[in-house]
């Protein structure tokens, strides 16, 4: 029985109700979804870019462990070694750097350097072993140190949390905690090859103003780039330059030899010839 008034027109049956097929409308969706994300990630990233250095480098401290002063009365091979590596980088930094804390690895052959959150640094026996010169080493100290001053483990972990909080919109929960739970190793893997370039101008510096000229500073990544061209580095120069975070060990080269000051290089401290492992 139809109880609308009698002056009441009669409505069609597909006024609320589109006849579009539900896949338009699905992709429509999908679309707006990608582009949410897209634009949210960008955001995030180019404020990590700007906020990362605006935070007070004490906050960054506390959030992993606070740096440790120089065990002075450590007698072992590895904390005198540990605290040799110490001095070099407080000798090429000066007195007003940041706190930062030298980490030796006795252990690990890999040659390798890296900066962590709380200003950490971590060079590995490896490298040792690959180094002839006070400023070969003291090279790669200030480019870790300069990670540590440009806060790029702080960028670096502003981006994740990022990614960690997007995934966890989208309901990748799983993804979320482990991006979140792994901030600190993952800073350790992901300098971009500006963040690379950067700290490389900032070391150099750092040699001048220490040595008065930077020979010796691309010692250690002669080392690397034959250390490539004996394995498989070489047979795919120009698809490897696209698929690495770094710049190739090549340009680093070149970049340091372009902006070469010579000078007589100093001989490395004996403790630290002997990088014997524990």
């Amino acid at each position: 029985m139809d109880t609308r008034p009698t002056n009441n027109p009669a409505l069609p049956d597909h006024i609320n109700n589109k006849n579009e097929h539900p896949l338009k409308d699905f992709l429509i969706l999908s679309f707006a979804v990608v582009l949410l994300i897209t634009l949210l990630t960008w955001l995030l990233a180019s404020s990590a870019s700007w906020l990362g250095p605006r935070i007070p480098y004490e906050w960054e401290l506390n959030w992993q462990s606070q740096a440790q002063p120089i065990n002075e009365g450590s007698t072992t091979l590895h904390d005198q070694q540990e605290q040799a590596l110490q001095r070099l980088l407080h000798k090429v930094i000066g007195d007003n750097a940041l706190p930062v804390q030298v980490h030796y690895l006795a252990n690990e052959e890999t040659p390798n350097a890296f900066a962590t959150l709380g200003g950490h640094i971590f060079i590995t026996r490896g490298l040792l072993e690959n180094i002839q010169s006070e400023n070969g080493l003291a090279m790669v100290l200030a480019h870790e140190y300069a990670h540590i001053q440009l806060r790029h483990p702080m960028i670096l972990l502003l981006e994740q949390l990022s990614l960690g909080l997007i995934f966890s919109l989208i309901g990748s929960d799983n993804i979320a905690q482990m991006v979140t739970q792994n901030t600190s190793m993952m800073t350790v893997l992901a300098f971009s090859r500006d963040m690379e370039r950067a700290a490389d101008q900032q070391a150099l510096q750092h040699l001048l103003n220490t040595y008065e000229h930077t020979s010796g500073a691309d010692e250690f990544f002669t080392q690397i780039k034959k250390r490539e061209d004996e394995q498989y580095f070489e047979h795919n120069p120009v698809w490897l330059e696209f698929m690495q975070t770094h710049p190739l060990t090549q340009e680093r080269i070149n970049a340091i030899k372009q902006s070469l000051i010579k000078g007589k290089t100093t001989a490395l401290q004996e403790i630290l010839t002997r990088p014997d492992s524990e």
